[in-house]
C-alpha cells in the first residue's frame, strides 16, 4: 500500500515537474511584447482593411493569435516590402520578427530563419476583359508582365517559365517590367501599361471576391511557394516558442478556420510548422 502511495505521489511530481519545462520552453522564447514588422499592400495576408484602415489579413490573425498563446502582445510595426526584405530591422533590433509572410529562400537564410508557416501558389493572371486574347497560357509568350522588382523568387520564376516555355519554343519571351509591390502590379494591369501580371493564387482568389470576379488565372501555378516570417538567427529559443505556438493553432483547428477566412486554398496548409524547411 505503501509502495503504490509513493508511486502515485512520485508520478504527480513528474508530471507537474513536466508541466513546469513545457510552459518553461514557452517563457524562455516569449517577449511580453512581440514587435513585428508587416506591409500593409498584400492582401489577403497583411494589408490595411479600407473601412477601417485597421492592419488585417491571414499573417496579422494568424500571428496575433500565436502571440496569445505565448502570453504576448504585439505591437505591429508597418513598412514597405524593401525594407521588409532588407532585414535591417531586424539586424538592428528594432523588431523582433518580419510578421508578414515572404518566400522561404536560400538566399534569405544566410540573414534570418524563417518561421515557415504557408504555402501559395504563383499564378500568371489577366483582366478577366481581355481573357480572349489568352487562349492559353502560352499566350503569355511575348506579353508585358508585372513582377515586384525586389523579389527575386517571382522574378526568376517568370525567366525560368519563359525559357522553357517561349524561348525554347521559339516563341518571345516574356517581358518583365518591374513594380514595387503587388497592388502596384494590379494598377498597372488596370491602366493597360501591362498585360498580365504573376500572383499568389490566394491574393488573387481574395481580389476577385472584392471586385466582382475581375482577373483570369492563366494557366497552373508557374511556382509554389513555402512562406515564412523571419527571426534573428540568434534568437533560436523564440523561433522554438514561435514553432510551438503555430503547432497549437493547427492542433486546435484555428489554422485552417483561418485560412478559410481568407480564401486560401487547401494546398496552402503548412501542416506543421517548420524552420527553414525542416520541421
Amino acid at each position: 500500500m505503501r509502495s503504490r502511495t509513493g508511486l502515485r505521489f512520485t508520478m504527480s511530481v513528474l508530471a507537474v515537474a513536466f508541466g513546469l519545462v513545457a510552459g518553461a520552453a514557452y517563457a524562455q522564447g516569449t517577449k511580453k511584447v512581440i514587435n513585428a514588422l508587416t506591409i500593409t499592400s498584400y492582401p489577403p495576408f497583411s494589408f490595411k482593411d479600407p473601412a477601417s484602415n485597421k492592419l488585417t489579413g491571414f499573417d496579422i490573425d494568424a500571428f496575433n493569435a500565436m502571440a496569445a498563446k505565448m502570453g504576448a502582445e504585439v505591437n505591429w510595426v508597418e513598412t514597405s516590402f524593401d525594407q521588409l526584405i532588407s532585414f535591417s530591422a531586424l539586424k538592428t533590433k528594432r523588431v523582433d520578427i518580419n510578421g508578414s509572410s515572404m518566400g522561404d529562400a536560400a538566399e534569405r537564410r544566410a540573414s534570418v530563419n524563417f518561421l515557415d508557416h504557408v504555402y501559395e501558389g504563383q499564378v500568371f493572371y489577366t483582366l478577366r476583359a481581355n481573357a480572349e486574347r489568352f487562349p492559353n497560357v502560352d499566350a503569355v509568350c511575348g506579353k508585358r508582365v508585372a513582377v515586384t522588382r525586389s523579389s527575386g523568387v517571382m522574378n526568376d520564376a517568370v525567366m525560368n517559365w519563359s525559357e522553357e516555355n517561349c524561348v525554347k519554343a521559339g516563341k518571345p519571351a516574356v517581358i518583365v517590367m518591374g513594380s514595387e509591390n503587388s497592388a502596384q502590379s494590379q494598377q498597372m494591369l488596370n491602366q493597360g501599361r501591362v498585360d498580365a501580371s504573376l500572383s499568389g493564387a490566394g491574393s488573387l482568389a481574395y481580389q476577385n471576391t472584392i471586385e466582382s470576379n475581375r482577373y483570369a488565372i492563366l494557366g497552373k501555378p508557374v511556382i509554389k511557394v513555402m512562406y515564412g516570417m523571419g527571426f534573428r538567427k540568434d534568437d533560436l529559443q523564440f523561433g522554438e516558442a514561435l514553432k510551438k505556438a503555430l503547432a497549437a493553432l493547427i492542433a486546435d483547428g484555428t489554422y485552417v478556420q483561418l485560412l478559410r477566412k481568407w480564401h486560401l486554398t487547401d494546398d496552402a496548409s503548412i501542416e506543421r510548422p517548420m524552420i527553414n524547411g525542416q520541421p
